[in-house]
Protein backbone atom coordinates (compact mmCIF):
# COMPACT_ATOMS: atom_id res chain seq x y z
CA UNK A 1 0.00 0.00 0.00
CA UNK A 2 1.10 3.49 -0.88
CA UNK A 3 1.26 6.70 1.25
CA UNK A 4 -2.06 7.89 2.36
CA UNK A 5 -3.02 11.45 -0.02
CA UNK A 6 -5.95 13.42 1.12
CA UNK A 7 -8.65 13.91 -1.35
CA UNK A 8 -8.84 17.37 -3.04
CA UNK A 9 -10.55 20.05 -1.01
CA UNK A 10 -13.60 21.74 -2.11
CA UNK A 11 -14.52 24.09 -0.20
CA UNK A 12 -16.92 26.46 -2.44
CA UNK A 13 -18.81 28.10 0.69
CA UNK A 14 -15.61 29.92 0.93
CA UNK A 15 -15.49 31.17 -2.47
CA UNK A 16 -19.18 32.49 -2.33
CA UNK A 17 -18.58 34.09 1.34
CA UNK A 18 -16.23 36.84 -0.38
CA UNK A 19 -17.46 39.78 -2.15
CA UNK A 20 -16.26 41.01 -5.31
CA UNK A 21 -14.30 43.65 -3.54
CA UNK A 22 -12.41 41.32 -1.71
CA UNK A 23 -13.75 41.27 1.76
CA UNK A 24 -15.71 38.61 3.21
CA UNK A 25 -18.93 39.47 5.13
CA UNK A 26 -17.25 39.45 8.64
CA UNK A 27 -14.46 42.03 7.31
CA UNK A 28 -16.82 44.06 5.86
CA UNK A 29 -18.65 44.24 9.75
CA UNK A 30 -15.90 45.08 10.92
CA UNK A 31 -14.42 47.63 8.47
CA UNK A 32 -18.49 48.80 8.91
CA UNK A 33 -18.00 48.89 12.82
CA UNK A 34 -14.44 50.86 12.67
CA UNK A 35 -15.56 53.66 10.38
CA UNK A 36 -18.90 53.82 12.71
CA UNK A 37 -16.53 54.35 15.91
CA UNK A 38 -14.22 56.50 14.29
CA UNK A 39 -16.68 58.94 12.65
CA UNK A 40 -18.31 58.99 16.87
CA UNK A 41 -14.92 60.02 17.93
CA UNK A 42 -14.10 62.48 15.69
CA UNK A 43 -17.42 64.24 16.00
CA UNK A 44 -16.71 63.74 19.88
CA UNK A 45 -13.16 65.82 19.48
CA UNK A 46 -14.61 68.41 16.93
CA UNK A 47 -17.54 69.13 19.59
CA UNK A 48 -14.60 69.23 22.24
CA UNK A 49 -12.47 71.15 20.50
CA UNK A 50 -15.19 73.71 19.34
CA UNK A 51 -15.65 74.25 23.02
CA UNK A 52 -12.45 74.85 23.71
CA UNK A 53 -12.03 77.66 21.50
CA UNK A 54 -15.40 79.02 22.35
CA UNK A 55 -14.07 79.52 25.64
CA UNK A 56 -10.91 80.74 24.69
CA UNK A 57 -12.33 83.94 22.59
CA UNK A 58 -14.83 84.44 25.65
CA UNK A 59 -11.68 84.79 27.88
CA UNK A 60 -9.80 86.75 25.32
CA UNK A 61 -12.87 89.37 25.27
CA UNK A 62 -14.51 89.29 28.59
CA UNK A 63 -15.37 92.37 30.03
CA UNK A 64 -12.79 94.27 27.42
CA UNK A 65 -13.98 97.59 26.40
CA UNK A 66 -14.96 96.98 22.46
CA UNK A 67 -13.75 101.05 21.36
CA UNK A 68 -10.30 100.67 23.17
CA UNK A 69 -9.46 97.20 24.85
CA UNK A 70 -8.98 97.90 27.95
CA UNK A 71 -10.40 96.39 31.13
CA UNK A 72 -14.20 97.31 32.17
CA UNK A 73 -15.30 97.19 35.43
CA UNK A 74 -18.58 96.42 36.71
CA UNK A 75 -20.78 99.37 38.68
CA UNK A 76 -24.41 99.12 39.80
CA UNK A 77 -26.58 102.12 39.29
CA UNK A 78 -30.54 102.29 39.90
CA UNK A 79 -30.32 98.72 40.70
CA UNK A 80 -28.67 97.27 37.08
CA UNK A 81 -25.07 96.32 36.60
CA UNK A 82 -23.87 98.40 33.88
CA UNK A 83 -20.06 98.09 32.46
CA UNK A 84 -17.92 100.71 32.27
CA UNK A 85 -14.11 101.16 30.72
CA UNK A 86 -11.60 101.89 32.91
CA UNK A 87 -9.86 103.68 30.37
CA UNK A 88 -12.04 105.61 28.00
CA UNK A 89 -14.94 105.44 30.47
CA UNK A 90 -17.48 104.19 27.88
CA UNK A 91 -20.22 102.76 29.15
CA UNK A 92 -21.95 99.17 27.48
CA UNK A 93 -24.90 97.46 28.21
CA UNK A 94 -25.79 94.15 28.64
CA UNK A 95 -28.96 92.51 26.54
CA UNK A 96 -31.70 94.03 28.84
CA UNK A 97 -30.03 96.78 30.97
CA UNK A 98 -30.88 99.99 28.84
CA UNK A 99 -34.67 99.03 28.75
CA UNK A 100 -34.60 98.44 32.56
CA UNK A 101 -33.26 101.42 33.32
CA UNK A 102 -35.45 103.37 30.78
CA UNK A 103 -38.86 101.64 32.54
CA UNK A 104 -36.94 102.95 36.14
CA UNK A 105 -36.48 106.59 34.27
CA UNK A 106 -39.81 107.08 33.22
CA UNK A 107 -41.32 108.38 36.56
CA UNK A 108 -38.32 110.38 37.11
CA UNK A 109 -36.69 112.32 33.80
CA UNK A 110 -32.65 113.19 33.22
CA UNK A 111 -31.72 109.22 33.12
CA UNK A 112 -28.58 110.16 30.86
CA UNK A 113 -27.74 113.11 33.05
CA UNK A 114 -27.33 111.07 36.12
CA UNK A 115 -25.78 108.06 34.82
CA UNK A 116 -22.94 110.07 33.29
CA UNK A 117 -22.57 113.12 36.26
CA UNK A 118 -22.58 110.52 39.28
CA UNK A 119 -19.38 110.41 40.82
Amino acid sequence: MGAYTPPPIRNTSMTKSIEPSGYSHEDARFHELDSKALTDMRARLDAERKATEAAAAKAAHWLRCPKCGSEMGEQSFENVTIDQCTSCKGVFFDSGELELLLSHSKARAGIMGRLFNRS
